[in-house]
């Protein structure tokens, strides 16, 4: 029985709290037995509530228990006491030989245990075995509170897991509206330049783009979705891969690198940044996820011309050996101090830019190296790295090893 709100019980606890009475009343040749629970506190003098008497009985009501707490033995509840202090024997002509034992748990009070035997002084013995069964009771309180607590807490966690879905759909959805537009604004002027027309290329740039960014839209609903329906997704994908990581394909690099870098060179032209290539037009074709390493590219340039001031120059080149194919991406920007190089490849990671006026979100460096732990591809840094003449700032060199087999 459970008559107030702050004491919350389950059937699992009542029916071990049964199960110790039915031991006390069967081997202390006791009258009735009865448990009482505290109130959580909240900052207010604790009650203590009835929950269980045992035997129950109409010829026996719970309220009837001559051994009911007194409210001033309630508020020793909130006082520091030994637990020894709250163990009571008191002679009462109705209960003369009553017995109340605290429920504690690590100093913390849970409730009472009531005994009412009206023969037979209690013996040390007795007093011993039946402390040992308010341990048991105590400790299957303090477990269910935790399981309370646990599912209060997976009850919230559900409800912002469901907020959050709702907002990342939402934010889906109204993204592929500008994206629509962008792509078929793109289109429109294309048919409208000639070939050889120097706005001919950046069209071309701004559909790419638009498509790369529909895909990846695509892939992460498509992933989304699979989290959401309780799917296991594998520890080896990507959200930036629908299909597994181990899909490979093979082909030349220039295929992924020639796109990238007319749609890189629009952004750098804004700073004035020249970009160069050195491609060795003999390198073997690779076999990798084409997708992935297309993506780590594009965050090794993007996060080169973003931390390259204005004038300064960005080199891409390749070559190879006989058992990798090497890209070095390089620059005349800022360095990275060797202390912080360590840290680079964490996820929010951005050590002193955090400090500057570029704004970012510490996540491409850590996306690259996901990346190509995942596809196998080694990759290291250098900085300082000064690789022209009358170099002003320190620059940072990243090289990627492809495996050709």
């Amino acid at each position: 029985m459970n008559n107030d709100e702050d004491v919350k019980v389950s059937k699992e606890f009542i029916s071990l709290c049964e199960s110790q009475l039915n031991l006390i009343l069967q081997s202390f040749l006791v009258q009735e037995s009865a448990i009482y629970l505290t109130t959580s506190m909240n900052n207010e003098t604790p009650k203590l509530i009835p929950i269980l008497v045992y035997p129950n009985s109409p010829s026996s009501p719970f309220n009837s228990l001559a051994f009911l707490p007194s409210s001033s033995f309630e508020e020793t509840l909130n006082e520091s006491f030994q637990p020894e202090e709250i163990t009571s024997y008191p002679p009462n002509s109705k209960a003369p030989y009553q017995l109340i034992l605290p429920l504690i748990y690590q100093d913390l009070v849970l409730g009472l245990l009531a005994i009412k035997r009206n023969k037979f002084p209690w013996q040390k013995n007795e007093i011993v075995q039946i402390k040992e069964i308010a341990q048991t009771i105590s400790l299957a309180r303090i477990i269910e509170q935790k399981q309370q607590l646990t599912q209060i807490k997976l009850n919230r966690l559900e409800k912002l897991r469901i907020l959050e879905n709702n907002h990342i759909e939402d934010f889906l959805h109204q993204l592929r509206n500008p994206l629509t537009a962008i792509r078929t604004f793109g289109k429109l002027l294309l048919k409208r330049l000639l070939n050889d027309e120097p706005n001919y290329k950046v069209s071309e740039s701004i559909i790419r783009e638009s498509d790369r960014l529909k895909d990846l839209i695509t892939d992460f609903n498509e992933q989304w979705e699979g989290f959401n329906n309780n799917e296991i997704l594998p520890l080896n994908t990507s959200f930036f891969l629908t299909e597994k990581i181990e899909n490979l394909e093979k082909f030349e690099i220039q295929e992924i690198i020639n796109p990238l870098i007319l749609s890189i060179q629009a952004i750098a032209d804004e700073k004035n940044i020249q970009i160069l290539t050195e491609i060795n037009r003999n390198l073997s074709l690779i076999i990798t996820n084409k997708k992935a390493l297309g993506e780590i590219l594009n965050n090794l340039l993007e996060n080169a011309v973003k931390y390259t001031p204005i004038n300064g120059k960005i080199l891409l080149e390749t070559n190879q050996n006989e058992l990798e194919l090497i890209i070095k991406i390089s620059d005349t920007g800022y360095g990275i101090p060797e202390e912080e190089q360590q840290h680079i490849f964490e996820r929010h990671y951005r050590g002193i830019q955090s400090q500057s006026s570029i704004s970012g979100s510490g996540l491409g460096l850590a996306i690259v190296k996901e990346l190509c732990d995942q596809i196998g591809i080694k990759i290291s840094l250098i900085s300082p790295f000064y690789w022209i003449k009358n170099q002003q700032y320190q620059g940072t060199q990243f090289s990627l090893f492809i495996p050709l087999s």
